[in-house]
């Protein structure tokens, strides 16, 4: 049995290496043809001259293109939805996790629902309401986009896990003379960071990531964010592969510096209501 078992554990690690390099020999070609100049890209078969890389691509990205301030606009959209999705949803999931009234399991279902509908069935309805109301091409009509898709989902999410916070907690606090506004700030929210930092980074890549809504409501102009600019790079104004490279590299940065950050509370918020005690 335990050789079966040593077997069977080297076989899954076996898989898992596998996928693994599957899924990162992409990445790691990117980031390698970043430094490539142009001549060494189009080469075929590809080679690896170490003494040929250098950091042009990522200078003419910098310092010749629009990609600071698709950058700086991406950064905007993406942290004010983030902020606005995750502070929403956790004062109506601490209401829905805490209030026992009338229809409250039909709102969570309702809200569960309106995340699995596609977004592309709704991104002209949306628009067309956005534009009405003079927000079209405006960084705000794009927040407010963002924040239709992941406010349902962090709802959700966060309902899920205040549930599992103590309400002893909470008692203490009222019986102290604390109001419902202190206790949920100075007492739930410190306990339900896991739970807050999974619904962040779920808010925050969804904003950074996403391009049909910020090509339909943005379009072009100053205010276009990294996934339209990484297309236009594409698409004629910028064709330079090493430059696409350099910029899709530089692209992935604050997602990797918020999963360092958040790493460990978003593993904890993944895994609310693996356990039921």
């Amino acid at each position: 049995m335990n050789l079966r078992a040593h077997g069977l554990t080297a076989a899954a690690y076996a898989c898992c290496t596998v996928v693994a390099i599957f899924a990162l020999a992409p990445l790691a070609w990117m980031f390698i043809s970043s430094f490539k100049p142009y001549d060494e890209l189009y080469k075929f078969p590809p080679t690896l001259n170490v003494a040929t890389l250098g950091l042009q691509n990522y200078d003419k990205v910098i310092t010749a293109s629009p990609f600071p301030q698709f950058l700086t606009n991406s950064l905007i959209v993406s942290i004010a939805s983030t902020l606005i999705s995750v502070l929403f949803a956790a004062m109506a999931g601490w209401s829905l996790a805490r209030a026992r009234f009338r229809g409250r399991s039909v709102i969570l279902n309702t809200v569960l629902l309106a995340y699995l509908f596609p977004q592309v069935l709704i991104v002209l309805p949306l628009f067309t309401a956005i534009a009405k109301i003079g927000l079209a091409n405006s960084y705000l009509g794009l927040i407010l986009a963002y924040v239709t898709f992941t406010f349902p989902f962090s709802t959700w999410m966060l309902t899920a896990y205040f549930a599992k916070v103590p309400l002893e907690i909470e008692e203490a606090g009222r019986v102290d003379g604390a109001s419902n506004l202190t206790v949920f700030w100075r007492l739930v929210l410190p306990l339900a960071a896991p739970g807050i930092a999974t619904v962040a980074i779920f808010s925050f890549i969804n904003a950074w990531n996403e391009f049909l809504y910020a090509l339909v409501i943005i379009g072009g102009g100053d205010k276009r964010t990294l996934p339209v600019g990484l297309f236009n790079f594409i698409g004629g104004e910028f064709a330079q592969w090493g430059e696409m490279m350099a910029a899709t590299s530089l692209t992935m940065l604050p997602t990797l510096i918020l999963f360092l950050f958040i790493q460990r509370k978003l593993v904890a918020g993944l895994t609310v209501g693996a356990v039921k005690g």
